[in-house]
């Protein structure tokens, strides 16, 4: 049954040139050299000559080969997808056990969608139950409310005379009220006067003190700010991914010639350049020695 399965994948393949074919039929239809595009990509014609063979680079990331061939495809007018995907369909090798395994992973997605829908009856049972508690106690406080009213109303209308009387009670001022008005008024006047004065020597003292400003030398400030600054210089296109110590992606991409680029980040920082023989690397003001790593090959490696 496995033959038979692999026997039907390998014959619905379609029958796709490799990409480095269909870029050098394109290019030599143009009438252009392998030099002319590489000054036109500012790559090394030993890249061109290799990508025309189909000669890719175990060790390069798929991600640099990819980003060659579609800078090379867009030079000659090419469909970047196409080269893309024909380098995908001859040399990216796809994990079988997906093919294998659809059954399995439906069968999964319906228990994990009969598990949704169960938890779903079961909030929707929820808000049913605590919509219906909550409609009771409103009822039941409303009864009471009702309860306390009628029994406000009558004990009003059984003492009429008791509460016609206590407005006119509460209209007439007490000898007391009248006494502690005038010594309230008589103390908040003689603390104005007092806070006037002292008003009046606090004012001096103060204008003559002199403000006093925490000062913050420069040189602290510059260190602050470059003990983690990670500078780059690009002399030649090159590839770049650049993480801070939180998995952070700081940059990537296809740098082009004459960029330059100033990232911080948390420390360690791992750094991966595709041409490392085009670029100029300071890391907290200090230059980063690239010289140890061959041209043409990937560097890796982290700061500090």
């Amino acid at each position: 049954m496995n033959t038979q399965q692999e026997e039907t994948i390998v014959d619905e393949t379609p029958n796709v040139q490799q990409p480095g074919t269909l870029l050098k039929q394109k290019r030599e239809a143009l009438g252009l050299s392998q030099k002319q595009v590489a000054d036109r990509l500012r790559l090394r014609v030993a890249i061109i000559r290799n990508i025309e063979d189909n000669q890719f680079d175990s060790d390069l990331v798929a991600t640099f080969t990819r980003g060659y061939l579609r800078s090379y495809a867009k030079a000659v007018g090419l469909s970047a997808a196409e080269v893309v995907e024909a380098y995908e369909l001859h040399y990216v090798i796809e994990p079988q056990e997906q093919k294998m395994q659809s059954f399995s992973k439906k069968t999964k997605r319906d228990q994990h969608d009969s598990r949704i829908m169960l938890i779903t009856w079961v909030i929707v049972l929820v808000i049913i139950g605590m919509s219906s508690l909550w409609w009771w106690q409103n009822n039941q406080h409303n009864n009471l409310t009702s309860s306390s009213e009628r029994s406000s109303l009558i004990t009003e209308q059984t003492n009429p005379q008791s509460s016609s009387a206590d407005p006119i009670l509460d209209q007439l001022p007490t000898v007391s009220d009248l006494t502690v008005g005038n010594e309230v008024s008589a103390v908040e006047q003689a603390e104005e006067e007092e806070a006037a004065v002292n008003d009046s020597r606090v004012e001096p003292i103060l204008e003559a003190e002199p403000s006093i400003t925490p000062a913050i030398t420069e040189n602290t400030l510059v260190n602050a700010d470059e003990s983690n600054l990670l500078s780059m210089t690009f002399s030649a296109d090159c590839w770049i991914q650049v993480k801070d110590a939180t998995g952070k992606t700081l940059s990537t991409g296809v740098k082009k010639a004459g960029q330059s680029i100033n990232v911080r980040g948390e420390t360690p920082i791992s750094v991966i350049l595709g041409a490392p023989e085009g670029v100029s690397v300071t890391f907290a003001s200090e230059p980063v020695d690239l010289s140890g790593y061959t041209s043409g090959r990937v560097a890796r490696f982290t700061l500090p």
